[in-house]
């Protein structure tokens, strides 16, 4: 259990190819979870709210992977809340206006939906494609360097 633990953990650096492969597998199990709760919930009254403790638990895993990836880039975790938080917040008016009639709210929501797509890419971008810090950071070792064994301690 250990093991599934350290994916929660918001502390240490992931490099390039941790970050996809968590990410991939963390989709894939979303996924699974979603299609097994949609036909239990055709069952059961509540079936829905077993999704809950799923969902939340995506999210945090997630989160504690872009962490890490940006730790490996040395830069802090609250770059998540410009990176990923601000172009989710700007498109929840895009939305809403699509429940609307209101041709002024739609252009306004469209515009603040595409306000936000700059910081998606960049997100994109610093998480994904750019290589984290060489050597040692003030987030731990790096992450692509072996790590050196003393035998006679």
């Amino acid at each position: 259990m250990g093991g599934v633990l350290k994916y929660l953990s918001f502390r240490g650096r992931a490099n390039r190819k941790r970050y996809w492969l968590t990410s991939l597998a963390l989709f894939g199990i979303f996924l699974l979870s979603m299609a097994v709760t949609s036909g239990v919930s055709g069952l059961l009254p509540f079936g829905g709210v077993l999704l809950l403790p799923l969902v939340v638990g995506y999210f945090v895993a997630a989160f504690a992977t872009a962490a890490r990836r940006l730790h490996d880039r040395n830069k802090s975790a609250w770059w998540l809340l410009l990176l990923l938080l601000l172009p989710v917040v700007l498109s929840i008016p895009a939305e809403l206006a699509s429940y609307s009639d209101d041709a002024g709210f739609k252009a306004v929501a469209a515009l603040l939906a595409l306000i936000g797509l700059p910081f998606s890419i960049w997100a994109f971008v610093e998480l994904g494609c750019l290589k984290g810090t060489a050597g040692p950071n003030k987030y731990g070792d790096d992450p692509l360097e072996p790590q050196v064994q003393e035998v006679f301690a």
